[in-house]
């Protein structure tokens, strides 16, 4: 896990130290720059050493001297690849997972994309062809900006990054604005600004270093069905529980022990359970919370009492101290609130090892949010039921959710009604969003369409896929990425690299190949994998509701001091709007708790990046 941050069509190395300071916590062990001969490229890399700490330093250059590589990220199938390739005769001097890809993009090219089982976020230069390819993993796990000026092309791994450069466009576009507000994060490859990008997931970018003209290819789009290949082949016959068992193996390779964040939930608990039985003990991190509506911490104390675990509570002061320790970091606007839980718990397993296993993925790839129900539902209603009634309908449950509890039953009902006279493409987004149309119309103080608000949508939904299935695609396109953006910051905040076996490419194939009603049914989320494991493990572990990693909110809204102290008023895009939301969420009136974070994360983020 690493930075990784380069220019391309010229050099500038006061430029790249500076980018090189502001990511100090994604790679704290080495720093270190290449300059190409023909000063066309300087690629950067600030080095969190996981695997083979002594010898797999970048910027790496192949043998010939010809191609050289910066990486960010973990390729879990690298010994695999490693095997193949010398078996070619190739030969290696290191044990890293970074000389594997590069010598693999030598030898196989850029489809060695498609065989890699990881995340990455990486950038190799060709000194002979003078080209730079640029590539992210096909979930996005690992983030890659970059912004295209009028003599070179700037990448780095953090907006911040990019901000170094005093030519960098700051202007905001409005329209990514709005889809900011829309999904609580942008959806690549756009950002909040006019002129920078991110690589989509599953994206390579080819930049000719002379001209600097960009080929973009998508080497992988989930919608496209599973990815099988040599490295990756199907396999129908098999338990997939000790197939599962292999993959974990593979996560764990790493210089020091493993730690898991470890919750009530099925997904943490399995690969808990996997760990043990393999013998690799882990240091297992909980966090519970005052209020009981958001603690698991009970369920997690009494699962494997034998094995020792580290649980911390994170009361109202811990909370709002934390709070202000990330607000000074954060420089992407991602309005996953539970960046401040996440960041706590990273912030205990630094002090133990970098490298940290968690549960992201398994709700994308089996099935597990309470909203696949709720779409089943609403079709059903939607059959039975006119627009017309389905309008009123919409608007009798407008009701008061001021609850402070966790995902209380008014809050369901009101988000499940509110948006059931809409299209189908339409309701998994406006389930998630902060503000609906009508409110998102009033903040920008303009006429706001659905059709040009979740566009993305369309690509899915029009598709001849299963409603199910649509869904699957929505959580892994324009959820999923800003789970992980949300990860990556609070493990990197922490210089601890976080890895997620229910993303691994073999896992993400077999769901993809799998019929809806393998994998779910009505009520029984995750149907596949508590009947995989109902024997496997403890019963209360199998039969626990979906429990996101929440926190009560409200300790850091409600708090005004703190609120106004952190808020720059110049960076509020119509003050008035903020008021009357904040206004109505201290008079407990109702529940703009997701809208008023967004506003917050995104009002530090423009602080932080210095955009006034």
């Amino acid at each position: 896990m690493c930075a990784i941050y380069g220019i391309i069509g010229k050099i500038n190395q006061n430029l790249i130290n500076d980018i090189s300071k502001k990511q100090l916590y994604r790679g704290p062990d080495k720093q270190n720059s290449y300059e190409s001969i023909d000063k066309l490229a300087i690629l950067g890399n600030n080095r969190l050493a996981v695997i083979d700490k002594e010898n797999g330093h970048q910027p790496m250059t192949s043998e010939d001297g010809r191609y050289t590589i910066v990486f960010n990220g973990c390729i879990y199938n690298f010994l695999e690849i490693k095997n193949y390739l010398e078996n070619k005769n190739i030969i290696f001097k290191t044990n890293s997972d970074t000389e594997v890809l590069l010598n693999a993009y030598i030898f196989f090219g850029e489809i060695i994309f498609n065989y890699l089982d990881g995340m990455w976020s990486v950038a190799i230069y060709d000194s002979l062809k003078k080209k730079c390819v640029l590539s992210r993993d096909y979930v996005g796990q690992k983030p890659l900006y970059y912004s295209l000026q009028n003599e070179y092309l700037l990448f780095s791994s953090e907006l911040t990054g990019l901000f170094q450069d005093k030519n960098i466009d700051k202007s905001i576009c409005e329209v990514n604005l709005q889809k900011y507000f829309a999904y609580s994060f942008v959806p690549a490859p756009k950002t909040i600004f006019k002129n920078i990008f991110q690589l989509k997931p599953g994206e390579l970018i080819e930049i000719n270093a002379s001209t600097l003209r960009l080929k973009k290819k998508q080497y992988w789009d989930l919608a496209d069905g599973p990815d099988f290949n040599i490295f990756n082949k199907p396999n129908s016959n098999f338990e997939f529980n000790k197939y599962f068992d292999e993959i974990i193996k593979k996560f764990t390779i790493a210089d020091k022990k493993i730690a898991i964040s470890l919750s009530a939930g099925l997904d943490s608990n399995i690969i808990f359970n996997s760990l043990i039985n393999q013998k690799f003990n882990p240091l297992s991190f909980s966090l519970g919370f005052e209020n009981s509506s958001y603690d698991e911490t009970h369920n997690v104390i009494n699962n494997n009492k034998e094995f020792k675990k580290n649980i911390t509570l994170a009361d109202t002061k811990t909370l709002n101290t934390k709070f202000l320790e990330i607000s000074k970091l954060i420089n992407e606007p991602n309005g996953d609130s539970s960046l401040l839980p996440t960041y706590i718990i990273f912030n205990k397993i630094k002090n133990h090892t970098n490298v940290c296993l968690g549960g992201d993925g398994g709700d994308e790839s089996f099935y597990g949010y309470i909203t696949f129900d709720a779409l089943i539902i609403a079709s059903k209603l939607k059959s039975l039921f006119p627009n017309k009634i389905l309008d009123i309908l919409s608007k009798f449950f407008q009701i008061n959710d001021s609850s402070e509890n966790y995902l209380s039953n008014k809050k369901k009902i009101k988000k499940f009604f509110g948006s059931l006279n809409l299209e189908y493409k339409y309701l998994l987004p406006s389930w998630m969003s902060g503000l609906n149309v009508n409110d998102l119309s009033e903040k920008f103080k303009k006429k706001i369409h659905l059709e040009d608000l979740y566009d993305e949508t369309d690509i899915i939904f029009n598709k001849n896929f299963s409603l199910l299935k649509s869904a699957q695609l929505y959580y892994f396109k324009y959820y999923l990425p800003m789970v992980l953006a949300k990860v990556d910051q609070a493990s990197m905040f922490n210089s601890v690299e976080s890895r997620a076996p229910f993303l691994s490419k073999k896992v993400i194939n077999f769901s993809l190949s799998q019929q809806d009603s393998t994998l779910y049914s009505i009520f029984k989320n995750k149907k596949f994998l508590k009947k995989t494991y109902k024997n496997i493990l403890p019963n209360n572990i199998i039969k626990n509701k979906k429990h996101g990693f929440a926190f009560p909110i409200h300790t850091i809204l409600k708090n005004q001091k703190l609120i106004r102290d952190l808020l720059n008023t110049n960076l509020i895009q119509n003050e008035k709007f903020f008021e009357k939301k904040y206004n109505e969420y201290l008079k407990n009136q109702n529940d703009n708790s997701q809208y008023l974070w967004n506003e917050l994360i995104l009002n530090l983020s423009l602080n932080n990046l210095r955009v006034v």
